[in-house]
């Protein structure tokens, strides 16, 4: 697959979530699975003065370690690190908190699950590991979440947008990104009020395409519009142009007034390229995965007029993101992406929480966070609601123009796409 992330600058990024894994585990991979859950909370109910989370954050006038759990080999041309140490440098500068300065402690996920689980049972027996931010994708975050939970620490989610991260009951995961659901709500929203009424579907055959196809569907349905049809695609397997092919020659003769994409980058590439060899100038709506090189790249200039949802773009006129965007211009000597926006925010948010609670304590910081109330990140605003997932989180739009992402503000379908065809008469 490819990069799913503009390494430029210039460009928002944001990661594709993949398929569900189509490997049946082995068996002793499964008894693993089975039992790693139950050793950990035996290992926690064992107590005692050298449990670590009975110690955890008690190193005194030491460091705050957070643990940072990302692919940073194979994403190493991400801004996130960058992103990070940013916000770190800048705490420290300040003074720390708490009167001790933060230090992160990063680890190598390979996007890998059970390379996340090892991760998250070494950062559990670690006492000076307060919170840890991470993963980067859905499928690995999950499965951690469960160690992380057992073993007392706090999780922040910067990516993560599937909705089973924070339906466990966990009381220490956070997630600092919009969801799928969101997503899907927001963009259907932002369709039907610029005029398009009818529209079509493209999704992958995954949890993160059906999530967002499904909540983009049932908010156009509720808001007056109506799906003509929905078509999906394998991501398991190699992007297919015929797979484009077929659907556009389906929707030739629907006459849709815009697609709605809910699925990777090469393939809704593909896609957008058929639309407009058939002529099918319609305006082409699509999810986070979609804001990234490789779409453009690809689609070249059938990727213009393309509405995208991010939670970050240098162009928004937030104070926070011009402040953000100097400092990090001036430190690196580039303009940050998606990647730099959010490792910032999940990284000054725990410092903000472990501040308020008056200890490095993941119980307290953890009811600090439920608590914290309109707090200002450079990707937005920030409440919680009682499961950790933000409220009421803005999707912020950007639209491809010229080849480069460009922020997209008050503007409908019809304006920033390119002009809606004909209907063609139904059959």
């Amino acid at each position: 697959m490819g990069n799913r992330y503009d390494s430029s600058g210039a460009n928002p990024s944001w990661p594709v979530h993949p398929p569900e894994d189509p490997i049946r585990p082995m068996p002793h991979l499964r008894t693993l699975k089975r039992c790693l859950p139950l050793a950990l909370l035996a290992l926690a109910a064992c107590g005692g003065a050298d449990d670590p989370a009975s110690q955890r954050g008690k190193a005194g006038d030491g460091p705050i370690v957070i643990g940072a759990a990302w692919p940073w080999e194979a994403r190493k041309d991400v801004l996130y690190a960058q992103g990070m140490d940013l916000a770190v440098d800048e705490i420290n500068a300040a003074g720390g908190v708490l009167g001790r300065p933060l230090k992160i402690q990063r680890a190598d996920d390979h996007e890998d699950v059970d390379q996340g689980r090892m991760i998250a049972q070494e950062f559990g027996k670690n006492p000076e590991v307060v919170a840890v931010i991470g993963h980067l994708q859905s499928y690995v975050t999950v499965p951690a979440a469960a160690v992380y939970d057992l073993s007392g620490l706090v999780l922040v989610s910067a990516t993560a947008t599937t909705a089973e991260l924070t339906n466990k009951g966990y009381r220490r995961v956070f997630r600092t990104i919009f969801t799928e659901a969101d997503m899907g709500r927001q963009l259907a929203d932002y369709a039907v009020k610029g005029g398009h009424k009818r529209m079509v579907i493209y999704y992958s055959r995954d949890e993160y395409g059906r999530g967002l196809a499904n909540a983009f569907e049932e908010q156009a349905v509720a808001a007056g519009g109506t799906i003509l049809d929905r078509r999906s695609y394998d991501p398991n397997v190699p992007a297919n142009p015929l797979t484009a092919s077929q659907a556009v020659a389906a929707w030739s003769q629907l006459g849709p007034e815009a697609v709605f994409i809910a699925g990777q980058d090469e393939p809704a590439a593909l896609l957008a390229l058929e639309l407009r060899r058939k002529g099918m100038e319609v305006p082409i709506i699509g999810g986070d995965a979609l804001a990234t090189p490789t779409y453009v790249q690809r689609a070249g200039q059938a990727a213009e007029g393309t509405v995208i949802a991010s939670p970050f773009h240098r162009g928004a006129p937030d104070p926070e993101v011009r402040r953000f965007t100097a400092a990090f211009q001036a430190k690196y000597g580039r303009e940050p992406d998606v990647g730099a926006a959010l490792a910032y925010d999940a990284t000054r948010l725990l410092a903000h929480a472990i501040a308020q609670a008056g200890a490095a304590d993941p119980a307290k910081v953890a009811a600090a966070l439920h608590a914290v109330r309109g707090w200002r990140g450079v990707t937005g605003p920030m409440t919680f609601d009682d499961a950790g997932n933000l409220v009421d989180m803005p999707v912020r739009k950007v639209v491809v123009r010229g080849g480069e992402f460009t922020y997209l503000e008050d503007a409908t379908p019809s304006t920033a796409a390119a002009p809606a065809a004909q209907a063609a008469p139904r059959p």
